[in-house]
């Protein structure tokens, strides 16, 4: 008998749930590793940096377009996260103590991805707040002292961001929080669409706390870099 089921009832589904968690979770991972890539630049340097800020600003409303889609996806993916948590620990009702022994490394990750995934969110809209809609490229943060009285742009805007310890220390926790949901979501993420089998499970887990390792590394790197130049061997 053919399905009368809607496309919306469909995604009502666990099944529908699991597949936007999927989807959406594989555009958060290509989104963070091209972001990595992009602010690597400013270890290169001011020219480099501000070539690939300048390159993002030209593609216009498309960027913004990107931003939005960035957002509902988020949100799509931790909403539907925490609905399938809800679902999953309403079913196991009073059978809880029987399963939690075969299930508790999976719930104390599914609780660590939720919190960290709240906390990604919180951080993209603080950075893009921060950095894009207040952050004036030819302005006073702009110039940085110790390069001389030359706009640096978007470079002395971040550079001097980073200058600040509390902003560093709140940036490295968010990117080690990213790193910490990588590397539980990858693997579930592949699993949840149908790609790993049984034996490649392990191995993907384990790739995926090595991808988690070198974003949370890499991005933390920045901050650490800017506070090593200002505050211990000067610019």
């Amino acid at each position: 008998m053919r399905s009368t089921q809607t496309l919306g009832g469909r995604l009502t589904t666990t099944v529908g749930k699991e597949l936007i968690v999927g989807v959406t979770g594989i555009l958060l991972v290509v989104f963070i590793l091209g972001h990595l890539a992009g602010n690597l630049l400013l270890i290169v340097g001011p020219e480099a940096f501000n070539h690939y800020a300048e390159q993002l600003h030209n593609l216009g409303e498309i960027i913004w377009l990107a931003r939005a889609g960035l957002i509902v996806a988020f949100v799509a993916h931790i909403s539907m996260a925490i609905s399938l948590a809800r679902a999953s620990a309403a079913a196991r009702g009073t059978q809880r103590y029987e399963v939690e022994k075969s299930v508790g490394r999976k719930t104390a990750a599914t609780r660590l991805m939720i919190i960290s995934g709240v906390t990604i969110l919180a951080f993209v809209l603080f950075h893009v707040y921060d950095f894009t809609l207040t952050g004036d490229r030819t302005g006073e943060r702009s110039f940085v002292d110790a390069m001389g009285e030359e706009s640096m742009g978007l470079y002395g805007v971040v550079f001097n961001s980073f200058a600040n310890p509390l902003r560093s220390l709140f940036y490295i926790i968010a990117v080690c929080g990213v790193g910490l949901h990588l590397s539980h979501a990858i693997a579930s993420v592949l699993s949840t669409l149908g790609i790993l089998t049984e034996k490649s499970t392990d191995k993907a887990e384990l790739a995926a706390k090595v991808i988690g390792v070198i974003v949370a590394v890499g991005f933390s790197s920045i901050p650490l870099y800017v506070l090593l130049r200002a505050h211990v061997i000067g610019v």
